[in-house]
């Protein structure tokens, strides 16, 4: 089993991101999904704890701009999907004007898999929003890490560096296909289910054929 705690990220210009602090209940053993921004308030909620991974869904600022804090001060391993490497390294493609360059531990791909003491994480690709962005799926849990794919009744924007709009649909059916519920943890605002999104959500519903 796994715990799950929010830390809601505000920067100057009031955009709020959410940050995940995941945790196996077995082994103490953490992740950190999405530091947002470089603040200590994160560093004093998982200065005790066994902190290994830090997980980032995509390579936007606003999702990877406490991560060299992060790791600084707690040592965990920054991973992130191979396509979206590119972005950590360059703040003009993730859009943060002051962004330092964060170097990536270990880099993965669709289906990989992740240990967390003793909880899978799987890796889903979902490009549409960054080319490398992707969900973490926790299967026995009913779990999943949206990034900025997949939203309550929404999905994300395709507009930016990386983004394709049909590529963003064939992200979202492919979320869409996985069997049974899911609690599912966006990058911003309110955590919703997957039958939900199966159900009102229009992108989700949107038919297309895949080539």
């Amino acid at each position: 089993m796994i715990s799950v705690k929010l830390h809601l990220a505000i920067d100057d210009d009031n955009f709020a991101t959410n940050t995940y602090i995941v945790t196996d209940e077995e082994t103490g053993e953490t992740a950190v999904i999405d530091p947002s921004l470089s603040e200590d308030t994160l560093i004093e909620k998982i200065k005790d704890k066994n902190v290994k991974y830090i997980l980032i869904t995509h390579g936007h600022y606003d999702h990877i701009g406490g991560a060299n804090l992060v790791k600084e001060k707690i040592g965990a391993k920054i991973v992130v999907h191979k396509e979206d490497q590119e972005m950590l390294l360059d703040s003009k493609k993730n859009y943060g004007e002051n962004t330092e360059p964060v170097y990536a531990d270990i880099l993965v791909e669709d289906g990989s898999e992740i240990m967390l003491g003793n909880a899978k994480i799987k890796v889903m690709h979902t490009p549409g929003h960054t080319k490398g962005g992707v969900c973490y799926i926790f299967e026995d849990d009913r779990v999943i890490f949206s990034g900025d794919t997949l939203f309550r009744l929404t999905a994300g924007r395709t507009d930016l560096y990386g983004g394709n709009a049909r590529t963003e649909l064939m992200s979202l059916a492919k979320i869409g296909e996985l069997e049974g519920d899911y609690k599912v943890y966006p990058g911003h605002d309110d955590s919703t289910t997957l039958d939900f999104e199966r159900q009102y959500n229009r992108y989700m519903r949107t038919r297309f054929r895949r080539r």
